[in-house]
């Protein structure tokens, strides 16, 4: 199941409007709309704040069941002050890396 299956599914669940979430995340219900049909992957800070509101952990957005089956191109690994190694898609690990990016632009500007 996809990401943006998971979070229609969790939407669904709470009885929730694609804009009542998009008012708890602050952004466009056409994002949530987009990313619901996979037409765009949420950045991290997304991906976070989504995790509060329906109260899961990131590790309910990993298929587990197809973890086998994907490339491994399209996962990278990130080593944890803890030692343990998380798994998350290349997609999201994008959006943090580009966010990364403008926040040292805008440090940088300052």
């Amino acid at each position: 199941m996809s990401v943006g299956t998971k979070i229609r599914k969790l939407r669904l669940q709470h009885k929730m409007s694609q804009e009542d979430l998009a008012h708890k995340l602050n952004v466009a219900q056409t994002s949530i709309s987009n990313i619901e049909a996979n037409k765009s992957i949420p950045d991290f800070l997304i991906m976070h704040k989504i995790c509060q509101v329906f109260e899961v952990d990131f590790e309910y957005f990993i298929d587990k069941n197809n973890s086998n089956k994907v490339k491994k191109a399209e996962y990278s690994n990130i080593g944890c002050t803890n030692g343990t190694i998380n798994t998350i898609p290349e997609g999201i690990l994008e959006n943090m890396l580009k966010r990364i990016e403008d926040i040292e632009k805008i440090i940088v500007v300052k």
